[in-house]
């Protein structure tokens, strides 16, 4: 059985419900999906070259730490399949989770 969206109103006003909106839908702005795009892509690719420079130093190092070098090469691989894995950039919901997982952790390592 269908309802009409009239008779539906006829109803909630018979029950006293409330035609308020219960939540604000606000609209994304088209162009959130470059800046997000661009925001994730420049993270990503920070964090790459981060671990990347990082594990060259460490390598280099007379007296190297093994767990270093291990921690820096699994950031490495775990950004890098993210940035490569196309569907991490088709969701602005993904792309946000990735900026708010991955930016700290890019403002940290260029605060060493």
């Amino acid at each position: 059985m269908q309802i009409l969206y009239k008779d539906w109103l006829t109803i909630a006003r018979q029950l006293n419900l409330s035609l308020e909106a219960t939540r604000e839908v606000q609209e994304r702005n088209p162009l959130d999906w470059y800046r997000l795009t661009e925001s994730a892509n420049g993270i990503l690719n920070g964090l790459i070259a981060y671990a990347s420079r990082e594990r060259r130093k460490e390598l280099n190092k007379a007296n190297l730490d093994p767990l270093r070098v291990s921690e820096l090469t699994a950031l490495h691989d775990e950004v890098l399949a993210i940035n490569n894995n196309t569907q991490n950039f088709k969701s602005m919901d993904r792309m946000e989770e990735l900026i708010n997982k991955y930016g700290p952790i890019l403002k940290a390592a260029n605060l060493e």
